[in-house]
């Protein structure tokens, strides 16, 4: 069989490209193009000019020293010349610079600059001493006697008193927006309910009533009345008069108390701001401001109806703390923003077991539940259920309790 062997003369690739006309041609192109562009200027060199350079940024030459001079006879005065007054003859000398020095003259003792600096807050004096008196004839006038307060020891489990309950109606508020009204008459909401429970709970040791007119707290009978306390509520942003300013801070000199529920709960709120701005009006001392009331406060412990550990939560869940403003360090104002009175509204039936419902028999004309809450419970206003209203109810006893008793201590060691 014929074996093929290669073909030794066949020429390379290489040998193949260099021989072809076309390798050549495009190599002289390539230098055409290489000649052409290296010849190009792109960026021609920067000379400065030599006079320019030498003017800007030389400095001129030094002219040739003077020729040296030829001595000089000089005929010394014989009278003794005084040396030249220098410019500044000591460290005190004053500049000559013409911006004025600062004046550093004492004018002000170190006590008045520290006052000035630091603008301490001039605190009002305690005047409960001088109270005493007035604050123990409104206390009888809350059915309370001078045994009672000896032998209750502050506790309001002990206290027998009988006193009336006011809704304070006020100037540009909407204070009727939690209780029902008929014909100017209030008949059922969040104060009776709360009243009945605390008649029911105290045994009627502790006898409240709601009475049926709502208080002008600008007209005298705020003042003729002086209830523990008066109830504060709404919705809108409100301006007291002078009048209803004056009233109330008079009543709270003798020992009353203001309560005051947020019904559009939270901070911020048109109601909130309105509030903490009027009642700043009535104690516009300086040293006196809301401030948060701690859970272990006497109302919540020592002085408290029931033992509340954790604050409850009002409508649509808000609990933020309470808040009160104090008077000769005792308690004036009380200021619950979680809108607690709308949880009143429901009537809870005696034990605490059960709810008023709408299908249920009629209730008492006072006691009411507000079928709206009920019916919209889980969207508008959640929380709302039996646990949650009981705990409020709660926290009321021990608010209207602690307002009974919070003078007990001073009163027992006044003098007669």
């Amino acid at each position: 069989m014929q074996q093929t062997l290669p073909y030794k003369n066949e020429k390379t690739w290489m040998e193949k490209f260099s021989r072809s006309g076309y390798f050549f041609g495009a190599l002289l192109l390539h230098l055409i193009v290489f000649v052409m562009v290296a010849t190009w200027i792109i960026f021609p060199a920067f000379h400065p000019p030599v006079d320019d350079f030498t003017k800007t940024y030389l400095p001129p030459p030094s002219p040739p020293p003077p020729p040296p001079s030829q001595p000089v006879s000089v005929q010394v005065p014989t009278h003794t010349v005084a040396p030249p007054t220098p410019t500044i003859t000591s460290v005190n000398a004053t500049p000559t610079f013409s911006v004025p020095l600062p004046d550093f003259t004492h004018t002000a003792t170190p006590d008045a600059v520290a006052q000035k600096m630091t603008a301490p807050v001039v605190k009002t004096p305690n005047n409960l001493p001088m109270r005493l008196a007035s604050i123990m004839a409104t206390e009888q006038g809350w059915g309370r006697t001078a045994s009672n307060i000896r032998e209750s020891g502050g506790d309001p489990h002990n206290v027998i008193a009988k006193f009336p309950v006011f809704l304070a109606s006020y100037a540009n508020g909407d204070w009727g927006c939690n209780v029902r009204i008929e014909k100017n008459q209030i008949d059922a909401g969040s104060l009776p309910n709360l009243v009945a429970k605390i008649n029911e709970w105290s045994h009627k040791n502790i006898t409240a009533e709601v009475v049926p007119t709502p208080l002008d707290i600008g007209g005298k009978d705020l003042l003729d009345k002086k209830p523990p306390f008066v109830f504060f509520t709404g919705h809108k942003d409100f301006i007291l008069t002078d009048q209803e300013i004056q009233n109330l801070r008079d009543y709270l000199q003798v020992g009353g108390a203001i309560w005051g529920d947020n019904t559009l709960a939270g901070r911020g709120s048109r109601f909130d701001v309105a509030f903490r701005r009027e009642m700043k009006r009535v104690v516009p001392d300086a040293d006196k401001n809301f401030e948060p009331v701690p859970m272990t406060h006497d109302m919540f412990v020592k002085q408290g109806w029931f033992p509340i550990q954790k604050l409850p939560s009002g409508m649509n869940y808000y609990a933020e703390p309470l808040e009160h403003l104090d008077i000769d360090g005792k308690l004036a104002i009380l200021y619950t923003p979680n809108d607690y009175s709308d949880m009143m509204t429901m009537r809870i039936l005696p034990g605490d077991t059960e709810i008023f419902a709408p299908h249920d028999p009629p209730p008492p004309p006072t006691l009411f539940t507000w079928n709206g809450f009920l019916d919209h419970a889980a969207v508008f206003y959640r929380n709302y259920n039996l646990d949650s209203c009981l705990a409020v109810q709660h926290l009321g006893m021990n608010i209207i309790g602690y307002f009974l008793v919070r003078f007990d201590e001073e009163l027992l060691l006044a003098p007669n």
